[in-house]
């Protein structure tokens, strides 16, 4: 579907906290650092603007968004062996940027890190990459570790780089409860950015979803005024899988700017 280019504003945000971060090039000015509890605005769109195409992680649009940064620490580990796997550079945190947006219709999420190799299957001795964003279906209360229970749910978007264009809606209520929802309507693409120095390569992820849900029980509702986020990685270099991750440890807190229409054009 092409659509025309979009151009947005560059109004900047500025959030209160420092944190611990891992990659040495992190400190641009025009990048906000935000921390669990941290709260992000949503850009919004104005209805006459249009994205060139849906999902494009690479259009120069996201130039003109607000960029965050925040870093993902080592899950807990649900057993002691997953203990083992931890390295000291592992321990030191991974910086993940991310960019939100909206239109009247639609909400996009733009992810990047930097990841020196492409990984892009699983075996027994190879992991693939991976991203995932949940949000918290009943509140901050709710455990940031997939959900508290049948009653606390949370909603993932799960992107892995063997189905580059394919995003899974899921759910999750609590260890071991994943379930992939009927309603399959997150949408998304990638990109592997290659560098003269590996160590600048990066991935880049964009997913997308309808505002309106159709009712859909553990579909996350983006109308809402504020929505708990948090976000986890995968990286296959890492001999990380499943349980074995990297994450915000506790939530973001996603302003959608619901009833609201403030332009980021100008």
């Amino acid at each position: 579907m092409k659509l025309r280019h979009l151009l947005f504003g560059t109004a900047a945000l500025a959030f209160a906290g420092t944190q611990a971060i891992a990659d040495s090039n992190v400190y641009d000015p025009n990048v906000t650092a935000v921390q669990p509890g941290d709260s992000v605005k949503v850009s919004t769109v104005p209805g006459n603007i249009y994205l060139r195409t849906q999902d494009d992680p690479d259009d120069l649009i996201w130039d003109r968004l607000p960029t965050y940064r925040t870093t993902l620490f080592p899950a807990p580990p649900v057993h002691r062996s997953v203990k083992l796997r931890f390295t000291e550079e592992i321990e030191a945190g991974k910086t993940l940027y991310f960019q939100v947006a909206r239109t009247d219709e639609r909400f996009y999420l733009r992810l990047r890190w930097k990841d020196a190799t492409r990984n892009g299957s699983t075996t027994v001795d190879d992991f693939r990459d991976g991203v995932a964003v949940q949000y918290a279906l009943n509140g901050a209360d709710t455990s940031y570790m997939m959900g508290s229970g049948p009653d606390n749910p949370v909603n993932i978007w799960y992107w892995r780089a063997d189905h580059e264009k394919r995003v899974d809606n899921l759910a999750a209520g609590g260890y071991g409860s994943t379930t992939t929802l009927p309603d399959q309507n997150v949408e998304g693409a990638s990109a592997y950015i290659t560098e003269e120095n590996s160590a600048n390569n990066e991935w880049h992820v964009v997913m997308s979803r309808p505002l309106d849900t159709q009712n859909s029980e553990y579909s996350a509702d983006l109308r809402r005024d504020t929505v708990p986020m948090g976000f986890a990685l995968w990286q296959g270099s890492d001999n990380e899988r499943d349980g074995n991750k990297r994450v915000t440890h506790t939530w973001i807190m996603l302003d959608t700017g619901a009833g609201t229409e403030t332009s980021t054009e100008g």
